[in-house]
C-alpha cells in the first residue's frame, strides 16, 4: 500500500502579507488604482497649480476664486502664523507624498500624464452631460453670462477647477462621508448610501456657493451647476481628485473658449 504524501504546512496569513507588501507596486496595480491614489493626484495637479499661479501674477494679479478666498481667509485669521502653517502643512504634504510614491515605485509621472488626458476628455464631455440631465442645455448657454475679458476667464477657469474642487469634493464630500460612516454605523446602512447622500449635498453646496458669492439666483444655472456638481462627485468617488481637478478645469477653459463673444 503506497504512502500518502504528507500535505505542505500552512502558510501564516502574516507570511502571506509581508510577501505581498515585498511585491512592487508596478505589479500590484495598473492605471485604474493608481490613478486614484492621492499622493499620485497631488502631484498630476501640481503643473496645473503652477501654470494657474505664473498666468494669475503675470495676466490678471486681482483674479482668484471664490473657493481660494474662502480658504485663504480662514488662515489669514491666524496672521502670519496662519499662512505659515499652511505652507509648512503642504510641504509636509508634498515631502510624505513623494516619499510614498518612491517607496511604492508607482510611475506616477506616465499615470499623471494620462490622468491629465482623461480629465481633458471628461471636462469635454461634462457640459453636454450636465445639460442633457437637465434637459435645457439650450435655455442654459443662452443665460450664462458673457465673458469680459479672456485672460481672466481663462485664468479663473484654472482656479475654479483646483479649488473649488479641493474645497467641495476633496474637502466636503470627503468630511460628509467620514461623519456619515460613523454615524449611520449603528445602523448598518450600506456605505454608498452615505456616498450618495455626500455626493448630492455637496452638489448643493457648491451650486448655492455661487450665489453667496454674489451671483444672481437663477433656477436653471443652479440646477445645471447641482447636476454637473452630481457628476463630478460622482467622478471624485470612482477616479479621485486629480481627475475631478483637470475634468473641472478643461471644462470651463472649453466652455469660456466657445462662447467667447
Amino acid at each position: 500500500m503506497a504512502k500518502s504524501k504528507p500535505e505542505p504546512a500552512p502558510v501564516p496569513a502574516s507570511a502571506r502579507v509581508s510577501a505581498a507588501a515585498r511585491v512592487p507596486a508596478s505589479k500590484q496595480g495598473g492605471y485604474a488604482s493608481w490613478s486614484r491614489d492621492p499622493a499620485v493626484g497631488l502631484f498630476a495637479v501640481l503643473p496645473l497649480w503652477g501654470i494657474y499661479e505664473v498666468l494669475r501674477l503675470f495676466l490678471v494679479p486681482a483674479e482668484r476664486n471664490g473657493a481660494e478666498v474662502l480658504l485663504l481667509q480662514e488662515f489669514d485669521r491666524l496672521g502670519w502664523r496662519g499662512m505659515l502653517i499652511l505652507r509648512a502643512a503642504f510641504g509636509i504634504l508634498l515631502l510624505f507624498s513623494a516619499w510614498s510614491l518612491l517607496q511604492r515605485k508607482i510611475p506616477w509621472l506616465r499615470v499623471a500624464a494620462v490622468l491629465a488626458l482623461e480629465g481633458t476628455v471628461y471636462g469635454l464631455l461634462l457640459g453636454p452631460s450636465a445639460a442633457a440631465l437637465t434637459s435645457s442645455a439650450t435655455r442654459i448657454l443662452a443665460v450664462l453670462p458673457p465673458d469680459s475679458v479672456m485672460a481672466a476667464n481663462l485664468v479663473g477657469s484654472l482656479g475654479a477647477g483646483i479649488f473649488e474642487e479641493l474645497v467641495f469634493r476633496l474637502g466636503l464630500m470627503s468630511a460628509l462621508v467620514w461623519v456619515g460612516v460613523r454615524v449611520v454605523h449603528a445602523w448598518s446602512v450600506p456605505k454608498w448610501v452615505v456616498g450618495l447622500v455626500a455626493v448630492f449635498v455637496s452638489a448643493l453646496v457648491f451650486a448655492w456657493f455661487h450665489h453667496l458669492c454674489g451671483e444672481p439666483y437663477e433656477r436653471t444655472r443652479f440646477l445645471f451647476r447641482t447636476t454637473a456638481g452630481v457628476l463630478l462627485g460622482l467622478l471624485m468617488w470612482f477616479r479621485g481628485y486629480g481627475v475631478c481637478v483637470y475634468t473641472h478645469t478643461f471644462y470651463d477653459v472649453h466652455f469660456y473658449l466657445t462662447h467667447s463673444a
